[in-house]
């Protein structure tokens, strides 16, 4: 018989220490709060971590795509291709410019954008001139790729480096859910032309809201920091005196000193973070391997998982019950779930303003319809994982 929890488990929550909020503190205490120093410490630490050239904070990952496309000069005669599987603020960026969006269908197992499925969708929907990729709907040229790593499992780069190179486009990778994931034994942040991170609270290192864009491109680099704060020719923290200047119309994307010195300790704890992760997910892959009907997330073989998510996949033909239900009855007795993600084309706004095909993402369709997000954090107790673990078993088992 299930048992209720007292409280209820969320699928994910922040890991805060005291170092963070006594760093967090001494920020405020000093009277510098917005971007300063500790944006400076934060940027260069983060750099060195992922192995990137440049690393410039922003205040979301939204913000960082973004940056990256203005910093491309994306303009409504463009078009980019990203992922059907993502959250809506990686097609929402190309929306800005009034640029159209062109979507990949994912892979079966990891319901990732891959070489093949890219191919595909630019054998589908683009023409090659020899000179540059061309939209067969809008005639529109495609000028790069987002790539999203999803849960933690990352992208073929390599592969996809190779088509983008072939067709010349700028590659922009969206990493929300990939930190520190690794790809053929390099970081995922020096892999693409940019790549942006997320700190939003549920990620694998937090500052609240806050993102990160590293890139190898110095001009661009230069650009984007000029246009985080208003197009202003010098941070404040830069300024010798009153005197600055406008010279582009920028935008308020700055990441504060105070989301900073959380985000600087977070990131001295991350491998923590990330091994606790770990463990409860092998825990999760080896209590669920013999349920019927469900289909679990893969290990990284050619690199590591992040375990940003743990999601999984209800065959309601197979399994004792569909996704919705078992959605229900985990929340029922206190276990949170989420879903990541409905696909891009299946929202009312894509709908209204694009004639996406659902039939070209048939593994997109397949996958909305069984997948759920199990509780993954590293604040998760040892109870915690094991009321997950219970609770799926006795749900999805062969018990009555």
């Amino acid at each position: 018989m299930l048992t209720t929890r007292k409280t209820f488990l969320p699928f994910a929550l922040p890991s805060i220490s005291e170092d963070a909020i006594e760093e967090v503190a001494q920020v405020l205490r000093s009277g510098w709060v917005t971007s300063g120093p500790k944006v400076k410490q934060f940027e260069m630490e983060f750099a060195d971590f992922v192995n990137a050239p440049i690393a410039i904070a922003v205040n979301s990952a939204t913000a960082g795509l973004h940056l990256a496309l203005e910093a491309i000069g994306l303009t409504d005669a463009d078009a980019v291709i990203t992922s059907s599987i993502t959250f809506t603020a990686t097609t929402e960026v190309i929306c800005y410019f009034h640029a159209e969006p062109i979507l990949t269908d994912v892979d079966p197992i990891n319901n990732l954008l891959t070489p093949k499925t890219l191919q595909e969708t630019i054998d589908r929907f683009c023409i090659w001139n020899g000179k540059a990729l061309i939209s067969k709907a809008t005639a529109k040229q495609v000028r790069a790729v987002m790539p999203v790593h999803l849960a933690g499992f990352t992208c073929d780069m390599e592969g996809i480096m190779e088509i983008a190179r072939k067709y010349k486009l700028i590659v922009i990778e969206d990493a929300a859910h990939a930190f520190p994931a690794v790809h053929k034994n390099q970081m995922i942040g020096n892999w693409g032309d940019y790549t942006v991170f997320s700190f939003y609270a549920t990620k694998g290192i937090t500052t609240g809201e806050g993102g990160m864009i590293t890139t190898k491109h110095q001009s661009a680099a230069e650009r984007i920091r000029k246009m985080r704060l208003h197009g202003i020719n010098r941070d404040a923290f830069n300024r010798p005196g009153w005197y600055y200047e406008v010279v582009e119309a920028g935008f308020k994307y700055n990441m504060t000193d105070i989301q900073a010195a959380l985000g600087v300790v977070q990131l001295k704890e991350s491998h923590l973070f990330w091994e606790r992760r770990t463990q409860i997910a092998k825990h999760y892959l080896e209590e669920f391997k013999d349920l019927k009907g469900i289909k679990l997330p893969c290990d990284d073989a050619d690199g590591q998982h992040s375990w940003h998510l743990f999601r999984i996949e209800i065959d309601p033909t197979v399994a004792k019950m569909g996704r919705d239900t078992l959605v229900e009855e985990l929340k029922e007795i206190n276990i949170g779930t989420s879903l990541h993600f409905i696909p891009i084309f299946e929202h009312p706004y894509y709908k209204k303003n694009f004639q996406f095909e659902k039939s070209a993402f048939p593994n997109a369709n397949e996958m909305y319809n069984k997948t759920l997000s199990l509780p993954l954090f590293a604040g998760m107790s040892s109870q915690d994982e094991n009321d997950v673990i219970n609770a799926v078993k006795e749900l999805l088992g062969e018990g009555d």
